[in-house]
């Protein structure tokens, strides 16, 4: 039930024409509560996901909308994540984002994923891995508000690599923790465990760090 409360409030919208309209405040409001708790570790992806099999969908462009502002177009990363910028100038001014997909056909539905804000790192130590882990299970618990304990728990790290021969090392203490299979592992974290020892390391950063919520 938890996990089902807690997926509820970051994807949502199916968007099947070409050009979708979303309003930014559902933007804003995510981003402005990072800013608020001062989480610089973590920031929030903004992409366009396949209702059917959760790919990502080919984006053509994506550009902001306000009132008295002339619009602002808004890049698109590589991995189709939209970077939408915070403004509470666009907050106030009641703006929206219009996307345009690649392909018409594709039914498409809009995903807010918390993530490691740094797509750079490739080695962390277990004070960084616990840090990132900490600041996903406090944004998880502030999107509860005071049914903050009603919200899932985030076990660890969910991290998305090209391959497994990217991990480059694995501290053996560390080992135990993870699990991988494909282009996903799954790396449970002791949020307790502040050493500044290297911990984990890839030859190219991963793809994305998500949190690894608990399962019931």
């Amino acid at each position: 039930m938890k996990k089902i409360i807690f997926l509820l409030s970051l994807c949502l919208l199916p968007l099947t024409a070409t050009a979708v309209d979303l309003e930014y405040k559902g933007f804003y409001k995510r981003l402005d509560l990072i800013k608020e708790n001062n989480f610089d570790l973590i920031t929030m992806g903004f992409y366009l996901v396949d209702t059917h099999n959760r790919s990502r969908c080919k984006l053509t462009k994506a550009t902001m909308f306000s009132k008295g502002e002339r619009a602002q177009d808004i890049q698109i990363a590589d991995d189709g994540q939209m970077l939408v910028p915070l403004s509470e100038e666009l907050y106030k001014k009641q703006a929206f984002l219009r996307v345009t997909q690649d392909d018409e056909r594709q039914s498409c539905t809009l995903q807010m994923q918390i993530q490691a804000k740094d797509k750079q790192q490739t080695a962390f130590t277990y004070k960084q891995l616990s840090n990132i882990t900490w600041q996903m299970q406090e944004l998880v618990d502030e999107f509860g508000s005071f049914l903050w304990f009603m919200m899932p728990n985030v076990q660890g790290l969910h991290i998305n690599i090209e391959n497994p021969s990217q991990i480059s090392f694995v501290d053996i203490a560390l080992k135990p923790s993870m699990s991988c299979t494909n282009q996903e592992c799954k790396l449970k974290i002791d949020t307790e465990n502040q050493s500044e020892e290297k911990a984990l390391e890839f030859i190219s950063a991963p793809i994305v760090i998500a949190p690894w919520i608990e399962e019931h």
